[in-house]
């Protein structure tokens, strides 16, 4: 990923920055079109040190932010979310859940409940796309996960979008269940944030327009105050018989994805030459749903075309939304040689790769990481003589012809129009009704709730100091420590390892001296806290005193009786029978007890910052010196490897057909194929997948060449057989 500058001069971007990094306030980030939302979620990826997972409601927005969706991290149910609903468990209901059967339906493994817990920010990108209940349900999970009643379990939440642009897709019957409970399917009208509503941070500077005439137009439509003049002076540009030239490259902005697609479509029909059919490279899991673009692109040379991705590279040839023409195609090279009118150089296109990605939690680096589930690789072009206004969010065009018609949807002109850098690139094919231009008046009540940026300085000041506050409390929370400890000591007494009477003493030791710990610990925290009560009259020298003291007694207690005792206990049991998983969980224990000590030590760096002027706050102040093992790899313990395969044979066993099951889950039928295999032999008998008689021919020339590898059996099978062939019959030899 290209490293993200930051905009010195961008004050609002700046103030972002500070409570993304230095509180754990709740926050709202929103914009206007073109003021840099995307950017500020790029540098903020690049620039924090918080464990973070980014999500959206959506694959594609996912995929665009370089997250996962909010379901598949919080692994929720399609459906409606009421809290205390009176579930009748009847057919009626059966797209309701409640906290009851929430839980039931949603599956926590230990590895997700370690991501849930160890999260320190979640980003929910275009937020607007995402309901009220959805939040709730999110709410209710993590406050369970992380055993904490605070909003959202204590973790903070960072929602990014513009309010203004896509609403949330509520349908009929979903709105009569959910109009009882909630004023609007809009996020902020969910009841935890109705309680505990974030800091709404809106970005200032406009980066697309610099005509500040054109600007204010823009703002009227988006605010409900669309003048008279303003009206006349867009539909100025209303030429219903227009027809670009060749050159000029307009694209034409539809409401819906037909007249889209048949705009483009015959466009295309009407160049001379060749056809080309590129299809997407899909491997392993990638819902078709998720696809970043279309799996089987169709040009000619002389198609105009538009990147769907920025230049990674140093000269950025191409941006997201730039326009061009196909000038060759070379398939024999993979490569697209693209021109563009504005006599930049071309540019030589080959295949980009997204990647489906899930989170996990790696114990021993104490990181949130990345897993690639698969990957969809595509040219990251897509037809452009039309595009529907929906996928047009986050693109920027000079030049483009608006087919507003009658059928626009609220926020959709303002979107439209917000797409062009100025009002010399429009054309309207269509003339803009009063009535067209109309925002949701919920939202417009809901944004003039946005603070002043003088008032914005004294909530982040505050909110600086209280999560500096909770930082210092949370260094002398000794929980988890005895927790891990008696959790081992019950494990042990289950336990066949070579001198265990000897080992389970040790335990016994090691937890007294723990609880022991914890209850100085717990006496401290009680100190603190009642020092931070009276927020208006705190004295951090005071506190500041205080965890010096606590800190000189608490680190050399630690390494005795805790760090020490538990480093020379592995050194013995490294070299006893029956203990190699028994070393792995005490390097776990180990980890979590220098990682305490780590925090303890930091504290006092905490408390110095707190005594002093917070206006000169160091960038770096939050980061700890983290304490590593690469041997204490992430706990997948009772993690279920065979979620997905699982789902895919019930489907199968239930009768539908692979293809079918490719379809409904948004897989390619190669990858089912792939989970069903799995189960051949246990679940399903071979010849559910494989002719009788070609199953038979594979089973023979496996017997006679025994021992030769899979490359080798496929050469003499021929070309008629592939590798799941082989490896079918391997399974029913028992080989695989």
């Amino acid at each position: 990923m290209a490293t993200q500058s930051l905009d010195t001069e961008n004050p609002s971007f700046l103030q972002a920055v500070a409570f993304v990094n230095q509180t754990n306030q709740p926050l709202f980030l929103t914009g206007k079109a073109g003021t840099g939302k995307t950017t500020f979620l790029k540098y903020i990826q690049q620039n924090c040190y918080k464990k973070m997972a980014i999500t959206a409601p959506t694959g594609v927005a996912a995929m665009h932010a370089g997250g996962t969706t909010l379901h598949a991290l919080f692994w929720l149910p399609f459906g409606t979310f009421i809290e205390d609903y009176p579930l009748l468990w009847d057919q009626e209901d059966s797209h309701i859940y409640n906290k009851s059967r929430l839980f039931s339906t949603i599956k926590l493994t230990k590895q997700r409940r370690a991501i849930l817990q160890e999260l320190e920010l979640l980003v929910i990108d275009e937020v607007s796309m995402v309901r009220a209940d959805t939040l709730d349900a999110i709410d209710v999970i993590l406050k369970s996960v992380r055993r904490d009643m605070r909003p959202f379990g204590g973790l903070q939440v960072l929602f990014i979008g513009d309010l203004y642009q896509l609403p949330p897709v509520v349908r009929d019957h979903e709105w009569q269940v959910l109009r009882d409970h909630y004023s609007s399917p809009f996020f902020f009208d969910a009841k935890v944030l109705r309680e505990y509503p974030p800091v709404i941070l809106e970005l200032q500077k406009i980066y697309r327009q610099k005509d500040d005439h054109f600007i204010n137009v823009l703002n009227n439509i988006r605010n409900n105050k669309t003048t008279s003049e303003d009206l006349a002076q867009l539909n100025a540009y209303y030429r219903p018989d227009f027809i670009p030239s060749k050159d000029e490259q307009y694209i034409t902005l539809t409401s819906h994805n037909r007249l889209a697609d048949q705009l483009n479509q015959e466009a295309l029909q009407h160049l001379p030459g060749k056809m080309f059919n590129l299809k997407a490279v899909v491997k392993d899991e990638f819902q078709q749903g998720s696809y970043p673009t279309e799996e089987l692109l169709t040009l000619k040379e002389g198609a105009q075309v538009m990147f769907i991705k920025n230049d990674v590279g140093e000269d950025r040839k191409f941006y997201n939304g730039k326009i061009g023409t196909v000038k060759e195609l070379k398939t024999d090279k993979h490569q697209i040689i693209v021109s563009f009118a504005d006599g930049s150089d071309d540019v030589t296109v080959k295949r980009e790769t997204w990647e489906n990605i899930k989170y996990s939690y790696n114990k021993g680096d104490d990181k949130i990481e990345e897993e690639v589930m698969g990957t969809f690789s595509q040219y990251p072009l897509r037809l452009a003589w039309a595009i529907t206004i929906h996928k047009s969010q986050g693109l920027t065009f000079d030049r483009a012809i608006i087919d507003a018609g009658t059928s626009f949807a609220a926020g959709q002109v303002y979107v439209a129009l917000s797409r062009l850098r100025g009002l010399e690139g429009l054309v309207l094919r269509s003339q803009i009704a009063p009535h067209s231009i109309r925002t949701d008046g919920q939202v417009v009540n809901y944004m003039a709730q946005a603070l002043a940026s003088e008032q914005l300085r004294d909530v982040l000041q505050k909110g600086q100091r209280q999560y500096l506050g909770q930082i210092l409390l949370q260094s002398f929370r000794w929980t988890n420590l005895v927790e891990v400890t008696e959790a081992q000591a019950k494990a042990l007494e289950e336990r066949n390892i070579d001198s265990k009477e000897t080992a389970l003493l040790f335990f016994a030791t090691l937890l007294d001296d723990a609880k022991a710990q914890e209850k100085v610990a717990n006496k401290f925290v009680t100190q603190l806290y009642n020092l931070f009560r009276d927020a208006a009259n705190i004295d951090y020298s005071e506190i500041h005193n205080r965890t010096k003291s606590a800190v000189n007694w608490f680190l050399p207690k630690m390494t005795d009786e805790l760090i020490d005792p538990l480093e020379k206990h592995i050194a013995e049991w490294q070299i006893k029978k029956r203990t190699k998983k028994y070393i792995t969980e005490l390097k776990a224990i180990l980890l979590d007890f220098k990682r305490k000590h780590e925090q303890i030590k930091h504290s006092l760096t905490i408390a110095e910052v707190l005594n002093g002027d917070l206006a000169t706050l160091p960038s770096d102040v939050l980061k700890t010196d983290k304490v590593t093992d690469e041997s204490i790899k992430k706990d997948t313990s009772d993690e279920v490897p065979m979620d997905t395969k699982a789902i895919s044979l019930s489907m199968f066993q239930d009768g539908s057909s692979i293809e079918q099951i490719a379809q409904k889950r948004g897989m390619v039928a190669g990858t089912i194929y792939g989970h069903l295999i799995n189960f051949v032999g246990e679940e399903i008998e071979a010849e559910d997948l494989i002719d009788k008689d070609k199953l038979d021919r594979v089973v023979a020339v496996l017997k006679e060449h025994d021992g030769k590898s899979s490359s080798e059996i496929k050469v003499i099978l021929g070309k008629d057989f592939d590798y799941p062939d082989i490896r079918i019959g391997q399974k029913v030899l028992g080989l695989g």
